[in-house]
Formats: structure tokens, sequence, C-alpha cells
């Protein structure tokens, strides 16, 4: 496994190189990343129990409901009624979401993004195969397709940018895949000419191309851009039903009709298909899909990353299509010019963004990612504007999250007090 990542992040510390940014003396592995998620979901419960559903702000630019109607429910009573009334009925409305043509391509939903990424990468790689993966500059290729390709025994080479993609192409041949990533967990954005220009690169008979298009919805709605097998030849792609798409978590996942049919048989064998009710959930958010949404929550994230910028620098506030981030690095370097340091921070990126993250949900409500997310995610603040961020406005926004910074300055020795945000008692 190669990459033009850096072996260490700002401060020094080792990156991980499969979820790609350090780990710390809290956030140490994946147990503890779970523990945060489920401390997160708990608060929430709690404020919700006890402040009612409106005291929280959902900043987090996903959904995550059953995407259930009503009249559906009668229909889900068992797989009888499912069977007369559903089934078959959402591939073809995922073939239409992603752009693809029913001539050529099949559609599989299933339980994840995650598990699109693991299912096709371990089906189409075997152990030697040469994967070269293009990712926006700043952002990263998804864990949750570096890890299988690495299970794979398949070498991976990275790059972030299309002049360094092409110049191995060139040099070295057509790898076995090529792997795009359009926008990356951080919300950077692979620039559509590269997207293009590298689906045109010469291809070799065994050449495969796989796109995570987990942000398609961002890439229609915010950059207006074509939907996934609109843009060139590519054989097979993933999309989130839930990402800026008002349905259940689950792997909208269309392809070449050969690759479907074998990937879809490992999906059935190992438990990965959408289950009845997410399947249902699925369909009604890929029906209703509008952009314009996206498009709105859009125009608010341009007004507060003007906001941002101005209170901490141009370079570090950046708009992630419909919100804007702060890198975690970024974030402890406020920290320690508010608190007036220049000491290397105990912490490190993802557990300083995840601080920053419990903080603004404990005391003002806002869910974000860095709260819930799970284990591999950007080590990032992201505040989406979709769908809640009209509730609050701009500076109730900008108020919240320079609180959760200062707590962050607070306990940014304090390697206990930051694992009991973080983790609780």
């Amino acid at each position: 496994m190669s990459s033009t990542l850096p072996a260490t992040d700002r401060f020094g510390n080792p990156v991980d190189p499969i979820v790609r940014y350090a780990r710390g003396a809290i956030l140490k592995s994946t147990d503890e990343e779970v523990a945060r998620m489920l401390r997160a979901r708990h608060l929430v419960g709690e404020r919700v129990g006890r402040m009612g559903a409106d005291s929280v702000y959902d900043l987090s630019g996903m959904n995550r409901g059953s995407g259930l109607g009503t009249e559906d429910v009668a229909h889900l009573t068992s797989h009888v009624p499912f069977f007369e009334r559903f089934e078959g009925n959402t591939e073809p409305l995922a073939l239409k979401h992603m752009g693809a043509d029913p001539g050529q391509h099949g559609a599989l939903i299933l339980n994840r993004v995650s598990a699109a990424n693991f299912l096709a990468l371990t089906t189409v790689l075997q152990p030697g195969d040469r994967v070269l993966a293009l990712a926006p500059a700043g952002g990263v290729t998804h864990p949750s397709a570096v890890r299988p390709i690495s299970m794979a025994g398949a070498n991976f080479t990275e790059f972030f940018s299309y002049a360094d993609l092409e110049n191995a192409w060139r040099t070295e041949g057509a790898p076995r895949l090529l792997l795009i990533t359009p926008i990356s967990a951080s919300k950077r954005h692979l620039d559509l000419a590269d997207f293009k220009r590298a689906l045109a690169l010469p291809r070799a008979p065994h050449t495969l191309v796989f796109v995570d298009d987990a942000h398609m919805a961002s890439r229609v709605g915010f950059f207006e851009e074509p939907r996934t097998f609109e843009i060139g030849a590519i054989d097979f792609a993933v999309c989130s039903a839930d990402k800026h798409v008002a349905g259940p978590r689950a792997g909208v996942f269309v392809g070449r009709k050969d690759l479907v049919t074998t990937i879809g048989s490992r999906a059935y064998e190992l438990g990965f298909e959408a289950q009845a009710g997410q399947y249902v959930g699925v369909a009604n958010a890929l029906r209703n899909f509008d952009p314009s949404v996206i498009k709105r929550a859009g125009e608010l994230a341009k007004q507060l990353v003007e906001v941002l910028a101005g209170q901490y620098g141009a370079k570090r506030a950046y708009l992630g299509g419909p919100g804007v981030s702060i890198s975690g690095d970024d974030v402890l370097d406020i920290a320690r010019e508010q608190r007036g340091t220049n000491e290397k921070p105990a912490l490190v990126a993802v557990e300083a963004a995840g601080l920053v993250a419990m903080e603004m949900l404990e005391q003002d409500g806002i869910l974000t990612i860095g709260a819930v997310s799970m284990p591999g995610s950007a080590p990032v603040v992201r505040l989406m504007m979709y769908p809640d961020g009209h509730k609050l406005g701009v500076e109730r926004i900008a108020a919240s999250l320079e609180n959760g910074i200062g707590r962050l300055a607070g306990v940014l020795d304090d390697v206990d007090e930051a694992r009991s945000q973080l983790l609780g008692n």
C-alpha cells in the first residue's frame, strides 16, 4: 500500500495507514470510537426524553430515519405481503437515481455504503492486483474502501491530482481497478473535469472503474454535476440513501449486470442485502429526492463559511458542499492560539474534532457528524446545513462552535478530562 499522504500528522503523530489519521491516547482504536459514537447517541436520547425532539438540531447532513410512511407498514407484517407489494420496485429507482442505463446496468440495495465497498472490492480483486485511487486534494479514499483492498491482498496507490494519476498510468500501465472518490468524508471535492479525465484514461481489457460516490446527492444538488453514470464509462458505483437524501442508511449499488449478479450473490450469501423495511424506505427516499433542498442548505453554508473564515482564517474554514468544515489539525491550532501555547497538544485531530462535536451536542443540542460518526470517518469538524441549519441560523451555529473550541482549548493537555467528555465516566 502506498500513498502521497505524510507518515505523520502536523504534530508528529503517526498516521494509521487504514483510517488515514493519527490514533490518540483516548480514541486509540475502533473500540473507543464506537464507545464515543454510542455515548453521543445516548446524549441525544437523554436530551430528547428530557426536552423533546425539537431540542436537538441535526447538522449531520444525514437523516437515517426509516423512510417509511404509514401506508407502507401494513404490508411489512411478513415477507408474504412484502413480496407482492414491494419486491423489485426499488432497483429501477436506483438506476434512475444514479443515471444508469437499464439495458446495461443492474442495481442492488445493500445495508450500508461500507457494505457495498467491502463486497465489490473483495469480489473483484485478487492478491497482487494493482489499484490506483484518485481522491480530492485534502481528502482521502474512505477507510471502508482501503480496508477491503488490503484484505484482498491488492496493491493500493493513491493520488490527489489527475496529473500524478496519469503519470503512473502511462509509466506503469493500466491497473486492475481505478477507484474514484468524488467527495471525501472530509467534504473535499474532486473537480469534475479531473473526474472525467480519469475516466477517459486508456484501459486494459481487465481494467475496472469503481466510483465511491457516497455523496452523489451533494454533487447533484450543490455542485450541479451529472449523476454518476452520466459522467463517463463506469463499471460499478455506490451512493448513499441518507447523505443529503431523506432515506434510511443504505447503500445504493449500481453496475454492469454481470458484476451486479456476481456481487449480489455474495451480498445474499453474507447477509449484506437491505432488509424489508430498509428496502422500502430507500425506494421512498429515491422517489422523493429533491436537489433543491440541498441547494438551499448550500446557500446557508456560504453565509456560514464567510463568518467562520473571518473568525478563524480563510484557509481553515472551507465550504464542503452544503456545509462548512475545519480539519481537526486546524481546530487544534485554533485552540492552541486561544490557549496561548505552542506546546504539542496531548490530543490528536480525531479527538479534538470529536470533543468539539460532543460539547456542541451537550450544551446546545447541535448534532454533527463528529459526534455520531462511525469509526474511520474523517477527523474534521463538519457543520452540514441539512436538515436543520435554517432552524438555528448562522449566528447560533457560529457561537456554539466557538464555545466548543473554547472547551477544547481548556483540555488540550488534560487527557483524563477529554476522555470523560468523549467516552463518559
